[in-house]
């Protein structure tokens, strides 16, 4: 879970008030590319040439020829007739064959469907369907760009045809089917109410039908453009090699740096083998004294390639997935810098949800909206299944899903090159893989337990509970355990704490659903958010929502309820060391 996504408790949305009319955004740019298709390619249509006066003329006398004598005297004798039955016979032609819509109909796709685990293509190929023709603007063949209907790219074609043929539909016409699925007094008290009051407007007025165009148009156009710049976008067995940790961090303040090196000194104090790569970006990490503490952890440090920071900005997420591309292995276990591991996180990728789709992620707090224009930008339809990402760790195969994996990176990169766009939708970088995903139809795994809060009893504040971090967890439950333990410890808002916690202060209590499974429908009428507390600055809560009590049995809310629980009273006794480890290995509490 990233900083933006936690949020202070404000009003919710007020749905008496619908900004429903259209307006073009101000950011809208045409790209009307002219293509020449290759004669060799057998997935892509030619383009007939125009032909001349002399071969017109030759062309009508040989048809002529052709006819029976009795018709032919109707051309002969008479052009006036002849010229008549010819246009009849071209107006029955043309309405004989079938018209194609300008979007395919609505149909519901799955998120869990998997390609074949090899993306070979066999020895024959389905042609490619026609993109719509409201797409004609960005592809006038009505084909997809031949660097990307090559064999090796067959599959991805397919899949991003199917996705441009998906519902086109603007706020006001998608409005009854999105809250229908996501009726809004569930789905008002599980939105970020900060994205909701800051970006609703923009969702409803700016993602006009012409920019959801321009939009899917821009997703082919980023593989394309790696595609021509030589980059690889279909993973392989040798697309990297093995397995190992991404990491980012180095920015002018080195907050992220000082972060880094107390992971990776954690990483090393439980044994972890897996090798690790540090990106940062350029002009950054320039300290030898960083740099040289750095790679004696074990580190191999990397600068980040065709990505820039954005002046300004309070966080510069875009990194991270590129980083994940350009790392040099195939499989990854991306970490923000904040996020320490509990043990060696090496057997993940082991773990069955996530060699199944070669993916798998965890959840947030938070669930989107039917407002969100994201629904109608991917052509999916609202439904309250699945929590936003919270990409504080990732784990990855770029050869998974036949491949299609590292295709959805590259798009979720292309998503955070345009953050000024896709942020509105998506929170940060978090979501973004989610949606790429999406846009694939590709399958994933979650972690199967929801997310805990972690943090100490305030004594400032009457002894209520403070998390300050996000607790993730494992996704195999090990032999003897219950369920499956916590193992992942990010501590996004830690620094936003104020100091003067000591050792043994800091990671005392664990807040949770004492059922959290990650598809519980009773965790929609759950309510964590942050509120601002003396002298400790940000803390994260939870509780029941208020309408809990109309929707849930006292049996359901007994059997789900909130358990505040001491970390050494956890099975497995998950916590045994941690804290004086964190210290120990450079961690603080506040601005750092």
């Amino acid at each position: 879970m990233t900083a933006p996504s936690l949020h202070v408790n404000t009003a919710l949305p007020d749905h008496s008030r619908h900004l429903g009319h259209d307006l073009s955004p101000s950011t809208a740019r045409r790209r009307s590319p002219s293509r020449v298709a290759s004669p060799s390619n057998p997935f892509q249509p030619v383009r007939p040439r125009r032909p001349t006066t002399n071969s017109v003329r030759l062309a009508a006398a040989r048809l002529l020829d052709m006819l029976p004598p009795n018709v032919r005297r109707l051309f002969t004798s008479s052009p006036l007739v002849g010229v008549t039955v010819l246009v009849l016979l071209c107006l029955a032609l043309f309405f004989h064959r079938p018209i194609q819509e300008l979007v395919a109909p609505f149909r519901p796709w799955s998120t869990s469907s998997s390609p074949s685990s090899s993306h070979a293509p066999a020895v024959a190929l389905e042609p490619l369907p026609t993109i719509p023709l409201i797409y004609e603007e960005y592809f006038p063949d009505g084909t997809l760009p031949s660097s990307l209907t090559t064999p090796e790219h067959h599959l991805l074609a397919e899949r991003l045809i199917a996705f441009l043929s998906r519902p086109i539909e603007s706020h006001d016409e998608a409005t009854e089917r999105m809250h229908e699925n996501c009726p809004a007094e569930v789905s008002d008290k599980l939105v970020n109410p900060d994205q909701y009051n800051g970006d609703s407007g923009f969702w409803m007025n700016d993602v006009t039908k012409e920019e959801i165009v321009k939009r899917r148009a821009d997703v082919v156009r980023w593989l394309e453009e790696r595609v021509e710049q030589g980059e690889t976008i279909i993973g392989s067995e040798r697309t990297g090699k093995g397995r190992g940790i991404v990491l980012t961090g180095g920015n002018q303040n080195k907050d992220t740096t000082f972060r880094t090196i107390t992971v990776l000194k954690h990483l090393r104090n439980v044994g972890n083998h897996l090798p690790v790569e540090f990106f940062h970006y350029e002009g950054e990490l320039e300290d030898r004294n960083q740099r040289r503490e750095i790679e004696g952890l074990g580190a191999t440090i990397r600068q980040a390639v065709g990505v820039e920071k954005q002046a300004g900005a309070w966080k510069n997420w875009q990194i991270k997935g590129l980083a994940i591309v350009q790392s040099s292995f195939r499989e990854v276990l991306y970490l923000d810098s904040d996020n320490i591991p509990l043990r060696s996180p090496a057997h993940l990728f082991d773990a069955h949800l996530y060699t199944a789709h070669g993916a798998a992620f965890w959840p947030d707090l938070s669930k989107d909206h039917p407002d969100n224009a994201i629904w109608r930008l991917v052509g999916d339809t609202c439904d309250l299944s699945h929590w936003t990402f919270e990409s504080g760790q990732i784990v990855i195969d770029k050869a998974g899903n036949a491949g299609l994996n590292l295709a959805a990176l590259w798009i979720a990169s292309g998503m955070m090159g345009e953050r000024e766009f896709w942020f509105h939708m998506c929170g940060g970088d978090k979501d973004t893989f989610r949606w790429a995903f999406r846009i694939l139809n590709i399958g994933w795994n979650d972690s199967p337990r929801w997310m805990s809060a972690l943090g100490f009893k305030n004594g400032f504040d009457s002894g209520r509970f403070c998390g300050h971090t996000t607790l993730q967890y494992d996704l195999v439950t090990p032999q003897g355990h219950t369920q499956a333990p916590p193992l992942f410890v990010h501590s996004n808002l830690l620094k936003h704490l104020g100091g003067g916690l000591a050792q043994g202060q800091a990671f005392t209590h664990v807040k949770h659903f004492a059922q959290d499974n990650y598809s519980d429908p009773a965790l929609n009428f759950a309510h964590l958010w942050v509120y601002h507390t003396p002298l400790r600055g940000m803390c994260l809560d939870m509780e029941w929502h208020p309408l809990a009590y109309d929707r849930l049995s006292e049996e359901d809310r007994e059997r789900h309820r909130i358990e505040e629980i001491k970390v050494d009273e956890m099975e497995g006794k998950p916590f045994e060391g941690f804290e004086p480890a964190f210290f120990e290995e450079g961690g603080r509490v506040g601005g750092w």
